[in-house]
């Protein structure tokens, strides 16, 4: 009789794919769920945090960078200041801008003008006379330039704006003048070579590039690549008078 041996238990697999997949998903939301809960508790958190800081008692302990208020001035001056105004107003002629008037009292636009508003009450009238006052940079006017047409006198052009006036007849001789003192003088025999035909002009209008700086140095560039084709087909020219015999020239003797 043999002894007896015990069998070896067998591991019981997972039969169904669909219970494990729903476990997952019951496990993954769980943890989404307790994610979504601490988050909510931190947010409590810092919000009370902030309510305690803005507290009294937290102020005596973290005082503000500025406690102190903002000047005004007294009484009698911002009642003299409305007295003052409500009288340039009936007589209808334009008060004069007070920079510190307009930021203490904060007035609004002037009677007639709030079509003109931009903001906080100042039209653009207003605001370029705050930028002559405090940023004068940003107004300095530009030299003229000597020998510019007319038409681009009072401000100096745009080189996008003269090559946009190449496609008008009537604006083209004059863009074609002011161009020449806008781009380097080694462009100027081919923009007068351009010029002389009725097509040139879009040739001109090839060089615009995507920055200004960019189509002035194409000028430069379009010129020379126009020179280099025009030795070649001189030279080409010269190459082929040398080949091809002359017929009208003396011919050499025993030739019918």
């Amino acid at each position: 009789m043999q002894p007896f041996k015990p069998q070896p238990k067998k591991v019981k697999r997972p039969t169904n794919r669909r219970s494990s997949r729903l476990l997952a998903w019951i496990e993954a939301l769980r943890q989404r769920q307790l994610r979504w809960e601490r988050d909510r508790r931190r947010k409590w958190l810092l919000f009370l945090l902030l309510m305690l800081l803005d507290s009294k008692p937290a102020q005596m302990f973290f005082p503000s960078f500025d406690p102190d208020p903002a000047p005004t001035p007294p009484r009698t001056n911002r009642l003299r200041l409305k007295i003052r105004k409500k009288a340039d107003d009936e007589t209808g002629e334009r008060p004069v801008f007070d920079a510190n008037e307009h930021v203490f009292f904060d007035y609004s636009t002037r009677p007639g003008e709030h079509h003109l508003h931009v903001v906080d009450g100042l039209t653009y009238e207003d605001i370029l006379e705050l930028n002559r006052i405090h940023r004068p940079h940003l107004l300095k006017t530009p030299a003229p330039i000597p020998g510019m047409p007319d038409r681009y006198k009072e401000l100096p052009p745009h080189v996008w704006t003269l090559v946009e006036h190449l496609s008008s007849a009537y604006h083209r001789r004059d863009a074609i003048t002011a161009l020449k003192l806008v781009v380097s003088q080694e462009a100027h025999d081919w923009i007068d070579v351009c010029s002389a035909s009725d097509d040139g002009w879009k040739e001109l209008k090839r060089c615009r590039m995507k920055t200004p700086e960019m189509t002035i140095r194409e000028f430069s560039r379009a010129a020379s690549r126009w020179r280099e084709e025009h030795h070649r087909e001189a030279e080409e020219r010269k190459k082929e008078a040398k080949e091809t015999p002359d017929n009208n020239g003396p011919k050499p003797p025993d030739l019918d």
